[in-house]
C-alpha cells in the first residue's frame, strides 16, 4: 500500500499537539500567534459553546412513554456519536453503536451505555431491531450511509453536510427519501443556535415581511487538518461544508438560494493548494453572494484562513425589521415583537450540548418528529437546499465567480 507523502497527510491529534514549535516556523507565524492557534485547535471549536441562550419557563412534557430503538455509527475525533445525547433521551434506547476501529467503537458503547456492538454500518442496517440511526461518520460517506440505512428501512439523522461535493447524490439522496418514506433529517447546529432559533420564530411571525438581506459567517482556523477517515479534511473546499452559514438564511425562512456568484481566496496554508489536495481545491475561503427566492441577496462565507477567528454567526433585514443577536429591532412605529423567541426546556437530565446549546435539541426534534409521525423541522429539502448551494458556490469560485444557478428541492411527497 502506498504511503501518503507528508504534504499530504493529515495530522493525528497526538502528532497535531507535538509539532506545533516545527509548524509555526514552516507557516511563518510567530511562536506566541501559533501557541495560541494550537489552544484553540486542541478543544475543538464549537464544542465549548454550550450556552443555549435564554430559554421558557414551561417545563418539557412528554408526548409518549414508547421508546425509539437508535443505532450510532461513528466515533471519530469530534466524538460525534455520543454528543448529541440520544443515551440521554427519555424516549431513546441506543440499541447498537458501531465504528470501524474496534477501540472507537468499545468507546462509543461505553458513552452510550451500550451493550451491541457492530464493525460496520453494513451489518448495522441488517439488524431488525433498529428503527432509526445517527450518522456521524465522515462527511464523503454521509449520503451514501443515509441511503443504505433507508433502503433497510431506518429512519435516518445525519451529521452535516448531506452531500459531499456531488450534485448527482443530492438528487440521489433526494429520490431515496421519497421511495422509501423514511424520515430524514440533517443535524445543522446553526438552526438550533439561539440566535438562529429567534430569527426564524420572529420570520414565522411575520416580523420581517420578506428578507431584503441576510449573512452567514462560519470561521473556523484550519492551519492543520483534523484527522480525519481516509484523509477528508485535507484541503476539502471551504464551501462544500456551508451549512453553518447557509442556515442563516434558509433555517430562518425555509426558502431557498436561486443563483449563486462566489469568490475564493488562496492563502499560504499548505493543504490548500491545487496540488497538495485531493480535490484539486487552491482555496482556504469562499464568499458566496446568493440571490434568494423572496428576491433578495444573502452573503455566505466559509472563513478556514482567518487566524484567531472561529465561531458561526449571522444577522437579517427584512422589510419591517432586523436582527443581529436575538434582538429584533423593529422599523419605524411597528409594534415591538410578542412572540416567544426563546427556546423551550429539553427534557429533564439532557444538556443543549456544543454549539450553542444546540445538540440536544436537533435529537429532540428528530425523535419528537418520529414519535408524530410528522417531517421533522430539517427534512431533506432544508438539508440540500443548505448543503447543495455551496456546490455549486465552489463551481463558481473556480470559475471567477461566475453567476451560476442553484438546483430547487421542496418536501417531496412520501408514500
Amino acid at each position: 500500500m502506498n504511503e501518503t507523502p507528508p504534504r499530504q497527510r493529515a495530522v493525528s491529534r497526538r502528532e497535531f499537539l507535538g509539532v506545533a514549535s516545527l509548524g509555526a516556523v514552516s507557516l511563518g507565524v510567530a511562536t506566541a500567534d501559533r501557541k495560541d492557534a494550537w489552544a484553540e485547535e486542541k478543544k475543538i471549536q464549537g464544542f465549548d459553546e454550550t450556552d443555549p441562550g435564554d430559554l421558557q419557563s414551561k417545563a418539557w412534557k412528554a408526548i409518549s412513554d414508547r421508546k425509539i430503538r437508535v443505532g450510532i455509527v461513528g466515533y471519530g475525533v469530534c466524538k460525534f456519536g455520543a454528543q448529541f445525547g440520544f443515551q440521554d433521551h427519555p424516549n431513546v434506547e441506543v440499541t447498537a453503536v458501531s465504528d470501524l476501529f474496534a477501540d472507537r467503537c468499545a468507546n462509543l458503547a461505553k458513552a452510550c451505555r451500550c451493550e451491541k456492538t457492530y464493525t460496520s454500518l453494513e451489518r448495522m442496517v441488517k439488524d431488525d431491531s433498529v428503527e432509526a440511526i445517527f450518522l456521524a461518520t465522515d462527511a464523503p460517506s454521509h449520503a451514501r450511509h443515509a441511503m443504505l440505512s433507508m433502503n433497510h428501512g431506518k429512519h435516518v439523522a445525519c451529521a452535516v453536510p448531506a452531500v459531499w461535493g456531488s450534485l448527482e447524490q443530492a438528487d440521489e439522496l433526494y429520490e431515496t427519501v421519497k421511495k422509501t418514506g423514511r424520515v430524514y433529517m440533517m443535524f445543522e447546529t446553526s438552526a438550533y443556535h439561539p440566535e438562529c432559533y429567534a430569527m426564524r420564530q420572529a420570520y414565522k411571525a411575520g416580523a420581517f415581511g420578506k428578507l431584503i438581506y441576510s449573512e452567514g459567517q462560519y470561521y473556523h482556523y484550519f492551519p492543520t487538518p483534523l484527522d480525519g477517515y481516509k484523509n477528508w479534511r485535507l484541503g476539502c473546499p471551504p464551501m462544500w461544508y456551508p451549512t453553518h452559514s447557509t442556515a442563516y438564511y434558509i433555517a430562518v425562512t425555509g426558502k431557498s438560494f436561486t443563483d449563486v456568484s462566489c469568490q475564493g481566496f488562496s492563502g499560504n496554508i499548505p493543504q490548500y493548494q491545487a496540488d497538495a489536495n485531493q480535490y484539486g481545491n487552491p482555496f482556504d475561503s469562499e464568499i458566496a453572494l446568493f440571490r434568494t427566492s423572496e428576491g433578495g441577496a444573502s452573503r455566505m462565507s466559509v472563513c478556514w484562513g482567518t487566524r484567531g477567528s472561529h465561531g458561526e454567526y449571522g444577522h437579517v433585514r427584512g422589510e419591517l425589521g432586523k436582527m443581529e443577536g436575538t434582538k429584533f429591532e423593529p422599523a419605524g412605529n411597528l409594534k415591538r415583537l410578542s412572540v416567544n423567541l426563546s427556546k423551550p426546556q429539553l427534557p429533564p437530565g439532557m444538556e443543549g450540548g456544543g454549539h450553542g446549546g444546540s445538540h440536544g435539541y436537533l435529537t429532540d426534534e428528530f425523535i419528537t418528529a418520529l414519535l408524530k409521525k410528522r417531517t421533522p423541522l430539517i427534512d431533506i429539502a432544508w438539508s440540500l437546499n443548505m448543503t447543495v448551494p455551496g456546490v455549486v458556490a465552489h463551481q463558481s469560485a473556480m470559475k471567477d465567480g461566475e453567476l451560476m444557478k442553484v438546483p430547487q428541492f421542496n418536501a417531496p411527497s412520501i408514500g
